[in-house]
């Protein structure tokens, strides 16, 4: 069974977490453009406003330093990080942006279950890249 932590331990069963984990794979492994990368900054706000819940609350600041990890990256201030955390954090946020995503958010509660799923396999999946992306920001 797949846990994230937000508060108290929730869990997903063991086929919804199964589906989290293909979807985040599938996410992951698509070739994203130059247009997608502009969409995820150009959403950066509603993204935000939309972690700004009580079931997502508790990752604001992850995503955040995701935003600030791309742009430094983009910007060539910070570019130590492989291309494959890039892309995995792009297609986290791009998959937190989609209204109509596995489990469409208008569902009470477990709406948002797949959104900290997808941004916790991304926590989880490259720590050491976003350890190492802290120090360089003076984070730790």
């Amino acid at each position: 069974m797949f846990h994230f932590k937000r508060g108290k331990q929730q869990e997903l069963s063991e086929k919804e977490a199964k589906r989290v984990n293909e979807k985040f794979n599938s996410f992951k492994n698509k070739k994203y453009s130059e247009d997608d990368m502009n969409k995820v900054f150009e959403n950066e706000e509603t993204i935000l406003h939309k972690m700004d819940n009580k079931y997502l609350n508790g990752f604001i600041e992850d995503v955040k330093l995701y935003f600030s990890m791309l742009k430094d990256f983009f910007t060539k201030k910070y570019t130590k990080v492989p291309i494959g955390t890039i892309i995995s954090i792009a297609a986290t946020l791009l998959y937190v942006l989609a209204p109509l995503d596995m489990i469409p958010d208008f569902m009470p509660f477990v709406g948002f279950l797949d959104d900290a799923g997808i941004v916790t396999l991304c926590i989880k999946g490259f720590k050491a890249d976003l350890e190492t992306y802290k120090e360089f920001k003076g984070l730790n």
